[in-house]
């Protein structure tokens, strides 16, 4: 915490280093700040700034911050820099995060970097990345990997390690994959299970099964995020209709993509995008934000027409309209509670088949026993206001159409994601507006409704 708030300090400085060309004393400062800090305050400079800034850098320094900035930053800077500077850069990360940028450049962007990448074998890589679609667990994985034959012994294959992996590889060595001479992927084993086995023990004992983790290389990266979490992986093989190995996926690499993807839902159920959150334009901001509340907008002129519809009783019993707010809003927060429940267990493969309308029946149970409490308690304050004009039956509607407010909103924000997925439709982009416009249109219908039925002749 201290240092995110010593960079924040000096960012008045640096900007006043960087206006008077003061690059001898701005090296010295930023000596004293990590990449890391950069990149948490890199949306405070302009992109004049941040160009002289990342020049400024030594190239270690300059590499790590790239990697860590997010990919719109990373297409400019590629833009922006000379190939001296670009160079270095493309030529120290690795084939995934580079696929990853291409990704969003254009052919002619891409084939300019390429141009300046000298690793033939880099290159190979990222040709292989990019013949998968953007967001896949091809695009995603490494093709740099060590392949173990299952005839090795411990002993080895921890020489062979030695022998062939380079210092920038290691993160490859948490995950090994055991591949027959046709290079299939037979099984896994990790680092710790070489060190600590027999040295005359053969990796086709050793080796763990890999049947029930392999990924296609078509597989969305939400869906590989899934796979991940149901199984506690830490790496997992991708491989072809074959059962060919073609590249090794790292839960880091899943980490960002979970990050990624919540941060996408948690804005879709608010009815924005998750550019949103970096966003500074106000207008775009706005073209984000309005689509989805125009679902909200007509459904608020066809409450109104139901409201009009009962206006004679309303304007009998105009107590009616004093609860009526109460009644919805606590549907409305219901019906929130399980669709994010819901949404969030279908992002994680929690829930699948008959569990799923299990989930379901639950979550309407929970709604229809915090109903029953929440009406009984608002009835009780309904007829200690109104019973001595308006008699029990007044109470009685406050109570029914509380409890119908939230036992509907709470079975509705369970089943809506569920048919909304069923439909090929992303739950957490539409649950939010929908659940809320079905939950008040029969919640206000059932409430105005009874109070029609019960009350017409008070």
């Amino acid at each position: 915490m201290e240092q995110l708030h010593s960079i924040a300090l000096l960012i008045p400085e640096i900007k006043e280093l960087l206006a008077g060309k003061n690059y001898v004393l701005l090296k010295q400062v930023m000596r004293e700040c990590s990449p890391l800090d950069f990149a948490d305050c890199w949306k405070k400079f302009d992109e004049e700034e941040r160009l002289q800034i990342f020049k400024l850098l030594p190239a270690k320094s300059a590499l790590k911050l790239f990697e860590i900035l997010d990919v719109d930053d990373q297409r400019f800077l590629l833009g922006k820099l000379s190939e001296e500077n670009v160079t270095p850069i493309l030529e120290g990360m690795h084939s995934p995060d580079l696929a990853k940028i291409f990704h969003k450049m254009s052919p002619r962007a891409v084939k300019k970097m390429t141009g300046l990448i000298k690793r033939q074998e880099a290159l190979s890589h990222i040709d292989l990345l990019m013949t998968f679609p953007e967001k896949s667990a091809g695009s995603l994985m490494h093709p740099e990997f060590v392949r173990l034959s299952p005839k090795m012994n411990a002993k080895q294959a921890l020489l062979l390690l030695q022998a062939i992996t380079r210092p920038n590889q290691k993160e490859h060595l948490y995950s090994l994959y055991v591949t027959d001479d046709q290079g299939k992927a037979l099984g896994s084993l990790s680092l710790q299970d070489l060190v600590s086995a027999p040295p005359d023990e053969e990796l086709s004992q050793l080796m763990s099964s890999v049947e029930g983790v392999k990924i296609r290389p078509e597989t969305d990266q939400e869906e590989v995020s899934k796979i991940f979490s149901k199984y506690g992986l830490t790496g997992a093989p991708v491989v072809d209709e074959t059962g060919k190995l073609l590249g090794v996926l790292m839960v880091k690499d899943i980490l960002s993509v979970v990050r990624q993807e919540a941060t996408e839902d948690i804005a879709k159920m608010v009815g924005t995008k998750a550019m949103d959150l970096s966003e500074r334009s106000v207008f775009r901001i706005v073209q984000f934000r309005m689509p989805w509340l125009v679902v909200t907008l007509c459904a608020g002129v066809f409450i109104s027409v139901i409201v009009r519809y009962f206006e004679p009783i309303l304007t009998k019993i105009i107590a009616l309209a004093s609860f009526s707010p109460i009644i919805a809003g606590m549907g409305g927060n219901v019906g929130s509670q399980s669709a994010t429940i819901m949404v969030r267990s279908l992002a994680l493969g929690q829930i699948n088949g008959q569990h799923k309308l299990r989930t379901v029946f639950r979550e309407m149970r929970v709604g229809i026993i915090m109903g029953l409490v929440y009406g009984a308690v608002l009835g009780l304050i309904a007829y200690l206001i109104y019973g001595s004009r308006y008699h029990l039956a007044f109470s009685l509607v406050v109570v029914i159409g509380m409890w119908t407010s939230m036992t509907v909103a709470a079975t509705m924000g369970a089943l809506g994601p569920i048919l909304l997925d069923r439909l090929g439709i992303d739950p957490a982009t539409a649950t939010g507006p929908i659940i809320t416009t079905l939950t008040d249109i029969i919640t206000v219908a059932t409430y105005l409704g009874l109070a029609t039925l019960l009350l017409s002749s008070l």
